[in-house]
């Protein structure tokens, strides 16, 4: 793309350089709409790829987009929920390892009933 903006103002320069130099009245205005039309293939062409590039960049950004939101959608559906009794804890730990969830460091199982003696509100800052 760029060789063929580059030929085409090459063009122009040439034409419009033809066009200012000659002596015949028939040369320069034929040098001159040459020269104009090379001008105008030279601008449409790089309104032409820039367009292009943005329309490519904006579906890539929207696929990419819909890649994490799926991946996020699998993320929250796989977390499994925090425990009642763990909720605000700042041991709480909740990440999964080989297929088996870690509560927190002193019941790696969680608690059986609905409080912990362990629990600690979590810390600001």
């Amino acid at each position: 793309m760029i060789g063929r903006v580059a030929l085409g103002g090459i063009c122009a320069s040439l034409a419009i350089a033809v066009a200012v130099q000659a002596q015949d009245e028939m040369v320069q205005a034929g040098a001159a709409v040459v020269g104009s039309c090379f001008l105008g293939y030279t601008a449409t062409a790089l309104v032409l790829e820039r367009r292009r590039t943005s329309k490519y960049r904006t579906e890539s950004a929207e696929a990419y987009l819909e890649l994490l939101r799926q991946m996020n959608q699998r993320r929250l559906q796989s977390t499994p929920p925090v425990p009642p009794a763990c909720r605000g804890c700042q041991h709480y730990h909740g990440r999964v390892y080989g297929g088996h969830q870690l509560i927190c460091g002193m019941h790696p199982y969680g608690v059986e009933g609905e409080y912990c003696d362990d629990w600690q509100a979590e810390k600001e800052g």
